[in-house]
């Protein structure tokens, strides 16, 4: 029994695996997870190291450079970074794809362990993170109201943090804005210098008096009892109460001397503040806090931002009704409406799939049949998606939109051969198992030439980095929904067809109405399309030097006209956002950053139309930046979405252009569009600098900088670069011998320093369940000029107190903020953002141009560029070869099914040529070429080669039946051209959405289809001419061979009958009486394979071998005239062969009658 006999024998059983799969899929797809892209692991790790005050180069030469030479050594690295900035190293190291991360982090330890005692004393252990994308947040909420942002921030800090952060999927909430709690200690200087005391000594004694600490166990009375000495503060008394010092009062002689307790309330002031306000936040220009949410890595977002709101909603009612929550960004929103959009593209594709079917097959049940593989293919997918682990994201869904069209395609193939046997009055269930066990290898081949068009990209993943992790899952989803499809068409469909296909028969009565009058009109539509098709490939098969030629000039010129298309390294997403980042000179305070970018944003507010909120938080900083930046802001305008937005009102694109001519107002200022934390887009332009001398390095990264500025304001936006001002600095120079003289060392100096002026945490003090730093410093009005610094106090080893004027002085200088490095070699990096659709070829000869032109060569500097264009070159020859291994494989599987090798190749000419309809689509279009074509190129190669496969393959089928070639040509390209129409008008109608309407968030996606769209198109229509063209000129050269090889033969043959003395007469007769031989087997022969033919004309499928496009099945009297076409061929060939025979008699006789003459005339 059969592998299909199995399943129409047991009908019930089929049918009820087919309901369980689709449940199990049905629950699967609502358990997937929902993203916009999958999941990726970034192979980056961090060495961050904490040095204390030291400054920049400081740190460079005795901290990083150790470091990076160690580090050098791990396994698997790629590229390794360093910035040097005061008090801090960051080495950031880049892996290649696929590297075990887990692995590299031990190694990584294992190094440092090496070195760790060659590093300065006072620098802290080194600590290793591994970068994670669930690290940037997921939302940002907003809490306004008419209250200080003190208050605000309390609240937030006291209720809202901790009821979020308890959450499932969250992992932190970072508030920002308002000033922080803080427990100030003020210490006057006359007073520290009155009772002899340092803030350091202070803040030491506040730490001693307020701890708790285990002093083990005791057993008593047999219980176990654990010590615990508690010295917490349990309120504000306490922490005044604390003894800072003891005095002994002299004695007056009557009494003993006593003892004077020096608290800390006699020295100090101490008071509930806040801390040096280091951000603000604003929301509409209205002061506000907001608060960042980040997602636990491996959780979902969407997950995790749906349970956010939901809490947020309930605590909206319950904080003071004055205050509200608002959700002022959110980066799932895109994710859903992204995927929503990649949905309904997907459900629209189908339908439009069954619509198209149904034009071409008009009959309901037919239909039906083959249109319900699509929904039961698309559930069986995404349940072994679950199992895969592959998240509902753009990519997969665009691999499923991409299946749609295909997975048809083996269903039609069965049921069409099926419905050939129905034909034959066979019963149902012998229709079901022979008709679709014919065509069980020939689709099982077709689908593995889909198939392993993705296997080189699935192997091949971690040589094509971060575009093979994402494309992965595209690749993966078609691959289960063809194989889907596949099992599909031979179990269910043979099942279905049993018992649901009967033949049909018109009766008198339907001869009549609209439903006969409209399949007619069809019949003789397509009828007359075929004939003219027809009457085409003769034509073209008699002027082929022209038409090859011409098709050769298009391909040419299609080549040539890429340069003005152009390229971009990935589309430009759409987002409900912009954001622009905003850096005023080092050094600038946070009020004066303050009043730029409100300056900024009155601007913008006067031009930008339907902006829903406008956010901006000012000042900040993180643990990739030593202190905190209040030079820097950002800005974020949020718009309504689509079907909110009313005729006039800005997206994203239009909003750019608007707000892009105030960047140069602001003299000074750099001000630039900031990525979206959901793209995945273009990084600009990166000129590279590399050179020893710090000084060298930054002047030449200043006149790259000020020369693309300069002369290339036509083609770039904005010019950014790692050289960042000097920051003002008191650079406190220390006179070392004195120092050394006088018992102190430069450590102790600088935290004295540190602590007097930024103030020094002592403590936590715990309120109402909340910890709030004991922060103590200077009173305000002795740390407020430069030349207060001399007037602090540092105590020494021996415990005197030293005033710092008398082994230092001030200088005030510039200071590098930040010192790059990139493989231990000093660099800095200038990008450009460019003009949006300009070609990024052209961008990078132009840069190239106005180096060369404007900045002098010096040997000792090092010049490149890098970026997009050199990332989009990288991709392109990677996925060349994942390409041509991919064409490869299809070339491997098509000649193991046609057991040739030449027609293999006829069938690869096909491929080339949809490079017209790609180029042609994105010249209409006006689309630029990007990363995404090559993926859509990719996807075209396995889809292209089904047409040729199918008209090759019957051409073939007609020959062996004893088709003449030109006619063979003819007649299997008419035969073929519904069912290709078919095939492609499925695959091409089902992308049209997405290529032409992709919607808001799925730009990424659209040239994957536009891609096939186009190819498949133009390539499919050219296929119809082309593979008829080819297969002629390939099999005609074939018998001129034979011909040419037959000839020398003969030749041979008659050189040796003339050398054993055979006259030329002798030599004819014998060939005359050869070929009549020869005459009369051929006719033999023929009227045999006749006769053979009509007996099996039954039960022969004349559908191809190889059916992946699906051949349709004929209508009966479409068929009836084709039996009667073949019927008359072999009469007229019967006719022949004994009229031929009948010739080479009479040529016998006539030549025996001469003989006999010659002979008579001799005598």
């Amino acid at each position: 029994m059969t592998f299909v006999e199995k399943f129409v024998k047991k009908p019930v059983t089929t049918l009820l695996v087919f309901i369980v799969l689709v449940a199990l899929g049905l629950y699967c797809t609502f358990s997937l997870p929902l993203d916009l892209y999958p999941d990726m692991d970034l192979p980056y790790m961090i060495v961050y190291t904490q040095y204390g005050n030291a400054g920049p180069e400081e740190v460079e030469q005795s901290l990083t450079r150790t470091l990076e030479g160690s580090l050098s050594g791990v396994t698997g690295l790629k590229k390794l970074q360093s910035r040097s900035m005061t008090g801090m190293s960051l080495v950031i190291m880049e892996f290649n794809y696929g590297t075990n991360l887990d692995a590299a982090a031990n190694d990584i330890r294992d190094k440092i362990d090496l070195v760790r005692s060659y590093l300065p004393t006072d620098a802290k252990t080194p600590i290793t993170i591994r970068m994670d994308p669930s690290m940037m947040p997921i939302m940002m909420l907003t809490v306004k109201g008419p209250r200080t942002p003190e208050e605000i921030r309390t609240l937030s800090e006291d209720t809202l943090k901790p009821r979020l952060e308890q959450l499932d999927g969250v992992a932190s909430i970072n508030v920002v804005g308002g000033r922080e709690r803080s427990i100030n200690v003020d210490i006057p200087r006359d007073r520290l210098e009155a009772y002899g005391l340092s803030v350091s000594t202070i803040a030491q004694m506040i730490g001693a008096q307020n701890v708790q600490s285990s002093g083990g166990s005791i057993e008593s009375d047999e219980i176990n009892y654990s010590i615990k000495t508690n010295g917490k503060y349990t309120s504000l008394e306490d922490l005044k109460n604390t003894v800072i010092s003891y005095k002994t009062t002299a004695s007056d002689g009557s009494s003993a001397p006593s003892v004077v307790k020096l608290r800390l309330r006699d020295i100090a002031d101490v008071y509930e503040g806040y801390k040096n306000q280091s951000t603000l936040a604003f929301l509409d220009s209205e002061p506000s806090v907001m608060l960042m949410v980040t997602k636990q890595s491996g959780k979902n977002s969407v997950a995790a931002a749906k349970k956010v709101r939901k809490a947020v909603e309930k605590l909206n009612k319950e904080i003071p009704s004055d205050l509200s929550i608002v959700e002022t960004y959110n980066t799932t929103d895109i994710i859903e409406q992204t995927v929503h959009e990649v949905v309904k593209s997907v459900i629209i594709g189908a339908l439009l799939a069954i619509i198209i079917l149904f034009v071409f097959l008009r009959s309901f049940k037919t239909t039906f049949i083959i249109g319900l593989s699509i929904p039961i293919s698309v559930f069986i997918t995404l349940m072994l998606m679950y199992f895969k682990g592959i998240s509902i994201n753009m990519i997969s869904m665009g691999g499923l939109l991409l299946g749609i069209g295909m997975l048809v395609d083996n269903s039609i193939v069965v049921l069409e051969n099926i419905f050939a046997y129905r034909q034959t009055d066979a019963k149902p269930t012998v229709s079901a198992i022979l008709g679709s066990q014919e065509m069980v290898s020939s689709i099982t081949s077709s689908t593995l030439t889909s198939v392993c068009i993705f296997l080189p990209m699935v192997m091949f993943q971690k040589q094509l980095g971060m575009m093979g992790q994402m494309f992965n899952n595209l690749a993966f989803t078609i691959i289960f929904s063809l194989l889907c499809s596949l099992f599909v068409a031979v179990a269910l469909v043979p099942v279905l067809c049993s018992t649901y296909l009967p033949l049909d028969k018109m009766s008198e009565k339907e001869h009549k109405g609209l439903s006969y009058g409209i399949n007619r009109a069809f019949d003789r539509f397509f009828i007359n399309l075929g004939n003219a098709y027809g009457r085409g490939v003769k034509w073209v098969l008699h002027h082929r030097k022209l038409f090859i030629f011409s098709l050769l000039g298009l391909l040419i010129f299609s080549f040539v006209s890429i340069k003005w298309i152009g390229f971009v390294f990935m589309p430009e997403e759409s987002e409900n956002t912009i954001s622009l980042d905003v850096t005023l000179p080092k050094g600038s305070t946070l009020d004066a950053t303050s009043e730029v970018v409100a300056e900024m944003q009155q601007k913008c507010w006067g031009v930008l139309k339907g902006v829903k909120y406008t956010s901006t938080t000012v000042g900040g900083s993180s643990f990739l930046s030593s202190s905190a930046t209040t030079n820097e802001a950002t800005i974020r305008f949020t718009f309504y979405e689509a079907k909110e937005r009313k005729p006039g009102w800005d997206n994203d694109k239009s909003a750019k252009k608007k707000v892009q001519e105030f960047f140069n107002d602001f003299p000074g200022t750099q001000v630039k569009f900031s990525q979206n934390m959901n793209s995945v887009g273009s990084g600009g332009t990166v000129i590279e600098i590399r050179c020893d001398d710090l000084n060298l390095l930054r002047q030449t990264a200043t006149d790259v900088q000020k020369a693309l500025e300069t002369y290339g304001s036509d083609f770039i936006t904005s010019v950014t670069s790692d050289l960042e001002d000097g920051l003002p600095q008191a650079e406190i120079v220390v006179d070392r011998d004195r120092m050394y003289e006088l018992g102190l060392n430069v450590y102790s100096v600088g935290s004295e320093i540190s602590a007097a002026i930024n103030g020094t945490t002592a403590s936590r003090y715990t309120k109402n369940g909340n910890d709030i730093d004991v922060v103590v410093k200077l009173a305000e009005k002795d740390r407020k000029k430069l030349k207060d610094l001399d007037s602090i106090f540092v105590m020494n080893s021996f415990g005197s107190r030293i005033p710092l004027s008398s082994f230092a002085h001030v200088e005030q200088t510039t200071s590098p903020v930040t010192i790059y490095r990139q493989n231990q070699s000093r660099i800095i990096k200038v990008t450009a953002k460019t003009v949006s659709g300009v070609s990024l070829d052209i961008i990078q000869s132009k840069i190239n141009k106005i180096i060369n032109d404007n900045i002098p060569k010096d040997d000792a500097v090092s010049i490149t560029i890098s970026g997009d264009f050199a990332d989009m070159m990288e991709a392109v020859v990677k996925f060349g070869a994942i390409i041509i291994m991919a064409a490869i494989l299809v070339f491997v599987v098509m000649a193991s099914q046609f057991e040739s090798l030449v027609d293999p190749f006829i069938v690869l000419f096909t491929i080339p040529l949809s490079f017209i309809g790609v180029i042609a689509i994105y010249a209409i279009t006006g689309t630029k070429l990007n990363v995404i074509t090559i993926m859509g190129v990719l996807v075209l190669v396995g889809t292209i080669v089904n047409n040729g496969i199918v008209l090759v393959d019957y051409t073939n089928l007609l020959r062996k039946r004893g088709y003449a070639l030109e006619e063979a040509c003819i007649q299997a390209a008419s035969n073929r051209l519904r069912p290709i129409l078919m095939s492609t008008l499925t695959t091409v109608i089902s992308l049209a959405p997405m290529a032409f309407f992709p919607g808001e968030g799925n730009t990424s996606m659209q040239p994957i289809s536009l891609t096939v769209f186009g190819g498949m198109t133009f390539g499919s229509l050219m296929t119809l001419f082309l593979m008829p063209t080819i297969y002629f000129i390939v099999n005609s050269k074939r018998m001129k061979k034979a011909e040419k090889k037959a000839a020398k033969k003969a030749l041979k043959e008659r050189k040796k009958l003339e050398e054993r003395g055979f006259t030329q007469e002798d030599i004819d007769h014998m060939e005359g009486y050869s070929e009549n031989i020869v005459a009369r087997t051929a006719a033999s022969k023929d009227v045999f394979e006749a006769a053979k033919l009509e007996k099996t004309e039954k039960s022969e499928n004349p559908a191809p071998v190889k059916a992946f496009v699906s051949p349709i099945a004929e209508t009966s009297d479409e068929a009836k005239d084709e039996k009667e076409e073949k019927k008359k061929g072999k009469k007229k060939k019967d006719k022949k062969s004994s009229e031929k025979s009948k010739e080479g008699k009479k040529e016998k006789k006539n030549k025996k009658d001469k003989k006999h003459k010659k002979d008579k005339n001799k005598d």
